[in-house]
C-alpha cells in the first residue's frame, strides 16, 4: 500500500512550557541556592526542592548555572516592572531618583533570600555579565541614569558628571549598606537609610546644595557630617 505524501520532512512537535512549573523550579532553586551555595548545590537538590524530577529541571534548563541566571532574570524583570509603573507618574527627576533608592531598598529588604544570592553569589561571576539574565539587571540600573540625564536636561542635575559614574555612586551606596545588612544585621532596616542615601547623592549631582547635617544608622554605629 502506498504511503500518503506528508508534504515533506516530519517536524517535531514543540514542546510547551508550563510557566507554573517552570517558576517552581526558580522558587525551589532560589531556597536551596540561599541555604547551600553555589559549589554544593546540585540539579538534584534543585530538583527535589521543585517537587519534579532531575529530566524535568533539564526541559527547562541548560545547567545548574542558567537555572542560577534565571533566578535574577525573574526577580529583577518584576522589579522593573513595579518601578516603571510607578517613576510613570513623577515628573521631577529629584523624586524619581528618590522613589529608585527607595525600591532598591525596599526591595532587597523584602527578599532577603534572592538578595544573598544576587549580591553575595551573582555579584563576582563572570559568566553572569556575559548572560542574558545580566542584560535584565542593566535595564533596571539604567533607570537611575535616565533620571540623572532628564534632570541634566531641565538644569536640576550638573552637567559635567559621568550618568554611569552617578549610577554606580548610588548603586553603590545600597550594595555595600546591604551587604552589610546580610552579614553583620546591620542597619536593623535598609529601607530607613533611603534618606541619607538620597541626600548624599542630591550634594554630589545638584546644581545647587544646602549645607545640612546627614545621618546614615549603621546598627551599632551611627554617622553624622555635615558639608560647609
Amino acid at each position: 500500500m502506498v504511503q500518503p505524501k506528508t508534504g515533506g520532512k516530519r517536524q517535531k512537535k514543540a514542546k510547551k512550557h508550563n510557566p507554573q512549573k517552570k517558576l517552581n523550579i526558580l522558587e525551589g532553586a532560589l531556597r536551596v541556592f540561599g541555604e547551600k551555595g553555589y559549589e554544593d548545590t546540585t540539579i538534584s537538590a534543585i530538583s527535589k526542592a521543585a517537587n519534579i524530577s532531575d529530566a524535568t529541571v533539564y526541559e527547562y534548563f541548560s545547567s545548574k548555572e542558567d537555572v542560577l541566571f534565571s533566578i535574577s532574570e525573574l526577580y529583577t524583570a518584576r522589579e522593573n516592572e513595579r518601578i516603571r509603573s510607578i517613576s510613570h507618574y513623577i515628573h521631577s527627576p529629584r523624586e524619581k531618583i528618590r522613589v529608585i533608592i527607595q525600591a532598591y531598598l525596599e526591595f532587597y529588604e523584602n527578599n532577603r533570600l534572592y538578595t544573598s544570592v544576587a549580591l553575595l553569589l551573582l555579584k563576582g561571576n563572570r559568566n553572569f555579565i556575559k548572560s542574558k539574565a545580566y542584560q535584565v539587571v542593566k535595564t533596571s540600573a539604567r533607570s537611575i541614569v535616565d533620571a540623572f540625564n532628564e534632570g541634566v536636561e531641565k538644569g536640576v542635575f550638573r552637567d559635567d558628571l559621568d550618568p554611569y559614574i552617578v549610577r554606580n555612586m548610588v548603586l553603590g551606596f545600597i550594595e555595600h549598606l546591604t551587604i552589610q545588612w546580610l552579614l553583620l544585621s546591620r542597619p536593623k532596616n535598609l529601607s530607613e537609610n533611603r534618606d541619607a542615601i538620597f541626600d548624599m547623592t542630591m550634594r554630589a549631582i545638584s546644581k545647587e546644595t544646602a549645607p545640612k547635617e546627614i545621618s546614615m544608622n549603621c546598627g551599632s554605629v551611627n554617622i553624622r557630617f555635615q558639608e560647609e
